[in-house]
C-alpha cells in the first residue's frame, strides 16, 4: 500500500518533481523521493513470482524521462546532467530484474507467471529505450563493460547475465545512431570469445544481431563477425526457439546488406540448403529462412541462381507433385498450404533488378528473371492443384498470395504470364469466388492496363470476373458479402487508375447491371461491403465528368441512387454508415448539379419521406444545406448525420450523444 502511495504520487507529480529539482531549496529531498522510487523498482525477486511490485513503476520513468527533455533546452540540459547517474542506477537495477531465474526454477513456473514475465521484460525492454535518450553512450558502455567481463571470465559468469545484456542491448537497437563507432563494433566483436550453451543465450545473442542489421549496413566489415554465428545458430534447428531466432536474424542482416552480402553468399545459401534438408523446420521459419534465400540470391549470376534453385527446389517441387495426388485431407491441405508460402516467400524476395546504393540507372537484363521461369515450371502443378482442390478457400487463396508476390517482384516481365494466369483467375472464380482471387486480379489490371499488347487480356479478365459477380446478385448476395466488397474494392481502383477499361465495348453492356448490383449493395448489412461500395460509386460518379457513357446512365439512373441513399441515411442502414453513405451526396452535387436539386425535391416531397418522423421543414432544410455543398465533405457529412437523427427521432437524445453523434 505505501508503495501504491509512492507512485500515485509519484505518476501525478512529475513536473512538479522536475520544478522542485531545479530549485536548490528543495533538490536534496526531490532527488531522495526519487531514489524511493528507484528502491522499489529494485526490489528483489523475480517478477511475479518472487514479487508483484516492481512492474507499477515503468510508466513513472517513462514519464519523467519525457519531461526531462520537454523544453526550454538549457532547462533539460541542466536535469539531464542531474538525472543521469539516477537513470544509469536504473539501467543497473533493470539489467538485474530483467534475468531469468534458475532453469530449474523457471521451469516449475506455471504458463501465466512466464507469460507475465514475458511482458515484463518487453516493458524493461520499453523503459531501457527510454532511458537511452537520456544516457546514451553511458549506458552502451556499461552494457559493453559487463559483456566483456563476461567474455573474460566465462566460468564465474551466470548465462543469465550475458542474456539479460542481449535483450536490453536489443531493446536500444532502433535508437542507436548508425554512425556510432565505439560501442557497437566493441558488442559484436566479443560475440565470438562467448559460449553459446544454453537456448535462451543463444536466441537472444541472434535476435540482438538481427535488431543491428541496419548499423552493419554501414560497417559492412562487421558481416564477418555475425554471418558465421547466425549460420552456427541454423545448426540448432532442433530447438524452435533458436530456429526462430536464427532465421529472422538472418532475414534482417541479408535484407540490410544486400550490397554487401555477396562474399557470403556460397556460406549463407549452403547453410539454408542444409537447413531445408534437414526436415526439422516449421513453416514460418522455412518462409524466412526462403525469404533470405531470394534476397542472397537477387545478388547472384543468373546461372548460378538457377542452378542453385534446381538443387534447393527439386525435393519441395516433387514433394509438392505427389501432394497433388494424394486424397485430400486437412494434413494434405496444411502440407500444400505449407509449401505455396514458402515459394511465395522466395518470389516475394528474389529480384534481381533491385535498386542497389551505387547504381543510378539500372540496365535493362537481357537474361529471364528466375521467378518467372519457376512459375512456368510450376504452371503444370498449379493446373493439378487445382484438379483437386478448386473448391477449397483455403487453397485458393495460398495459390493467389502465392502469384501475388510473384507479380509484385516481376512487375512489368509479368506480362509474359497473365494471359495463363488470367484464365486460371476466371477458372477459380467460376467454381469458388473468393476474394483472394479479385484482389490478385486487381493488381494485374492495374498493373497492365496500360500495356496495348496485355490490355485485351485484363479486360476480358474484368469483363469474366464482373459476369461470374453479377450472377451472385441473382443468387442471393448477402451470401457473398466478403465477395461482393472485394469486387466493389477492384472496381473502384479500376475505375482511379484508369476509366477507359470501363469504356471498352464488353464493359459497356455489363455497365448498367454493374450500377444497379451497387445500389443492391448498399442494403447488405455488412459495414466494409457498403463502404466499398460508395466508394465504387463516388469514383463512379465522378468518372462521368470526363466519361459520357458513365454521364449518361447516371443521368437516365441516377434518382433510383439518390433514393436508396435517403432512404439508407432516413434509416433503412445502420448509424454507423450515415458519413460513408453522405459523401454520394457530395458527389452526386459537385459533378451532376443540374439533376440533383430536381431529384431531391421530387423524392423528398413525398409524404412519409424517407421516414414519417421528419417534418417538410426538416426536409427543406437538409435540401438546402445538401445543395449548398459541394466541396466540404466534413459538412455534409454534418448535415446528413443530423439528418438521420431526425428521421430515427433520435436528435438531440442522450442516447444519440453518447453512442457518439450530436
Amino acid at each position: 500500500r505505501v508503495g501504491q502511495i509512492i507512485i500515485s504520487f509519484a505518476e501525478n507529480n512529475v513536473t512538479l518533481l522536475l520544478q522542485w529539482a531545479v530549485d536548490p531549496e528543495v533538490r536534496e529531498t526531490t532527488i531522495n523521493f526519487i531514489n524511493l522510487v528507484l528502491t522499489c523498482t529494485s526490489i528483489p525477486g523475480h517478477f511475479p513470482v518472487d514479487e508483484n511490485f516492481s512492474n507499477m513503476f515503468f510508466t513513472f520513468w517513462y514519464l519523467l524521462q519525457d519531461g526531462i527533455q520537454d523544453p526550454p533546452v538549457e532547462r533539460s540540459k541542466v536535469l539531464h546532467q542531474m538525472f543521469c547517474p539516477i537513470f544509469l542506477s536504473l539501467i543497473q537495477t533493470l539489467l538485474i530484474k530483467v534475468q531469468y531465474p534458475e532453469e530449474e526454477e523457471y521451469n516449475s513456473w506455471t504458463k501465466d507467471d512466464k507469460e507475465e514475465f514475458r511482458c515484463y521484460r518487453q516493458d524493461i525492454g520499453d523503459t531501457m529505450m527510454y532511458s537511452y535518450s537520456i544516457l546514451r553512450e553511458p549506458l552502451l558502455g556499461f552494457m559493453c563493460n559487463t559483456l566483456n567481463s563476461g567474455a573474460e571470465n566465462p566460468k564465474e559468469t551466470q548465462w543469465q547475465l550475458i542474456e539479460a545484456v542481449f535483450f536490453l542491448f536489443t531493446s536500444v537497437a532502433e535508437n542507436v545512431d548508425l554512425e556510432e563507432e565505439v560501442h557497437i563494433p566493441s558488442m559484436l566483436s566479443v560475440l565470438p570469445k562467448l559460449p553459446y550453451n544454453n537456448v535462451k543465450y543463444i536466441s537472444a545473442a541472434l535476435k540482438m544481431i538481427g535488431s543491428y542489421s541496419e548499423w552493419i549496413n554501414c560497417h559492412p566489415g562487421y558481416l564477418n563477425c555475425v554471418i558465421p554465428l547466425i549460420l552456427q545458430g541454423l545448426q540448432g534447428l532442433q530447438n524452435s526457439e533458436i530456429a526462430e531466432s536464427a532465421t529472422m536474424s538472418l532475414k534482417d542482416v541479408t535484407g540490410e546488406n544486400l550490397d554487401h552480402i555477396q562474399p557470403h553468399a556460397p556460406q549463407i545459401l549452403g547453410a539454408c540448403q542444409h537447413a531445408f534438408q534437414s526436415g526439422l523446420l516449421k513453416t514460418r521459419d522455412s518462409m524466412r529462412l526462403m525469404h533470405s534465400v531470394g534476397q542472397v540470391l537477387s545478388v547472384m549470376k543468373y546461372d548460378d541462381i538457377m542452378q542453385y534453385l534446381t538443387s534447393l527446389l527439386s525435393p519441395l517441387l516433387q514433394e509438392l507433385q505427389n501432394l497433388i495426388t494424394r486424397e485430400p485431407s486437412t494434413p494434405v491441405k496444411a502440407a500444400i498450404l505449407s509449401r505455396l508460402s514458402i515459394l511465395g516467400s522466395l518470389f516475394s524476395s528474389l529480384d534481381t533488378e533491385r535498386d542497389k546504393e551505387d547504381v543510378k540507372v539500372k540496365p535493362r537484363s537481357t537474361e529471364p528473371k528466375p521467378v518467372a521461369v519457376l512459375l512456368q515450371q510450376l504452371a503444370p502443378i498449379i493446373q493439378g492443384l487445382l484438379a483437386n482442390w478448386i473448391t477449397d478457400p483455403g487453397v485458393i487463396e495460398g495459390i493467389c498470395a502465392m502469384f501475388k508476390h510473384a507479380l509484385k517482384t516481376l512487375l512489368d516481365d509479368f506480362g509474359l504470364l497473365s494471359k495463363d494466369v488470367a484464365e486460371m483467375l476466371v477458372q477459380m472464380y467460376q467454381v469458388n469466388p473468393s476474394p483472394a482471387i479479385l484482389d490478385l486480379s486487381k493488381q494485374l489490371i492495374i498493373m497492365h492496363h496500360e500495356d496495348s499488347q496485355l490490355s485485351p487480356v485484363v479486360v476480358t479478365l474484368l469483363g469474366s470476373l464482373s459476369t461470374i459477380t453479377l450472377e451472385l446478385f441473382t443468387k442471393g448476395p448477402q451470401n457473398y458479402t466478403d465477395v461482393i466488397e472485394a469486387f466493389m474494392n477492384l472496381l473502384s481502383q479500376v475505375l482511379k487508375k484508369s476509366k477507359a477499361i470501363l469504356t471498352t465495348e464488353q464493359c459497356v453492356v455489363q455497365m448498367k447491371s454493374l450500377f444497379h448490383s451497387a445500389l443492391q449493395a448498399l442494403s447488405l448489412p455488412e459495414h466494409q461491403t457498403v463502404k466499398a461500395t460508395c466508394s465504387f460509386l463516388g469514383e463512379f460518379l465522378s468518372a462521368g465528368e470526363t466519361t459520357p457513357v458513365i454521364k449518361a446512365l447516371v443521368q437516365e439512373e441516377g434518382s433510383l441512387l439518390l433514393d436508396k441513399i435517403l432512404r439508407a441515411v432516413g434509416g433503412e442502414s445502420a448509424r454507423g454508415l450515415v458519413e460513408n453513405l453522405s459523401d454520394i451526396f457530395l458527389m452526386l452535387n459537385k459533378h451532376y448539379p443540374e439533376n440533383m436539386p430536381v431529384w431531391m425535391n421530387q423524392l423528398l416531397k413525398q409524404e412519409g419521406y424517407p421516414s414519417p418522423k421528419v417534418t417538410k421543414a426538416d426536409k427543406d432544410i437538409f435540401i438546402k444545406a445538401v445543395l449548398r455543398e459541394k466541396i466540404n465533405k466534413r459538412k455534409i457529412r454534418e448535415v446528413s448525420k443530423e439528418f438521420s437523427l431526425k428521421c430515427r427521432g433520435m436528435f438531440g437524445t442522450e442516447y444519440a450523444a453518447n453512442t457518439g453523434f450530436p
